[in-house]
């Protein structure tokens, strides 16, 4: 690693661990920390963009850049220490999720309640309206955050976590996505189709449906990220 670049990351790192960039307050902007380190912005920006994928900091479209929770940080070294152990771990990982995505869609459709309801119609709105076009960061925000309003629906924490930090792997780490999709694609315009099915047979308390919607969701996801993988 360059030894700028290095300087950059051991300063920022520092300043998250003994916080002096306390969590849930924005960093500095990369001008103000290039003019601190009398480096360019370039180098900031990789400096921040290798935390990043350490799951040191997190990127929030539109609002800056923020540290993430020690907690969330250990469990995306965990992530990504596996996914470099296992190099055919994309298959396992969805084989893992589509068992997660399942069970919290029958049970969210048991226990939503009025909040619950409120927000997943909230999140299936921003998917509907990040499908509509094509970019692929707001595709994969909105998508993400409809799954984690599911599982936050099932009032078990443990789904909310690990489909969470599931979805961060699978998004940052290994850059698994349909996102970045043409709005009038099939493959579009059936994800939008799923999604909304979903949503319909969690509102609708019905436990056996939303757990094979959540099912063929999943089974159409596997078969498209299999048809578009290099060879």
């Amino acid at each position: 690693m360059r030894t700028q670049v290095q300087r950059a990351l051991q300063h920022i790192e520092k300043a998250v661990l003994d916080g002096s960039f306390p969590l849930n307050r924005r960093l500095p902007s990369e001008r103000l920390l290039a003019e601190e380190l009398k480096l360019s912005r370039t180098t900031v920006r990789e400096a921040i963009t290798i935390l990043a994928s350490r799951g040191m900091l997190e990127r929030r479209r539109g609002d800056g850049t923020y540290p993430v929770d020690q907690s969330e940080r250990r469990m995306a070294e965990i992530w990504l220490d596996m996914s470099q152990k296992h190099p055919a771990l994309q298959g396992d990982l969805l084989e893992f999720r589509g068992m997660i995505e399942t069970r919290a869609a029958e049970l969210a459709a048991k226990r939503h309640d009025r909040n619950d309801r409120a927000r997943l119609e909230a999140a299936l709105a921003a998917v509907d309206e990040a499908y509509a076009g094509n970019q692929r960061r707001a595709q994969i925000g909105s998508d993400v955050a409809f799954h984690c309003a599911i599982a936050d629906a099932t009032h078990n924490p443990l789904f909310s976590y690990l489909m969470s930090s599931l979805l961060k792997l699978l998004h940052e780490h290994v850059q698994l996505s349909l996102a970045g999709l043409e709005p009038r694609s099939a493959t579009a315009q059936r994800l939008r189709v799923q999604h909304r099915a979903l949503l319909d047979a969690i509102l609708a308390r019905d436990s056996d449906r939303a757990r094979r919607v959540a099912s063929e969701h999943m089974d159409f996801v596997a078969l498209r990220l299999n048809a578009s993988s290099p060879p």
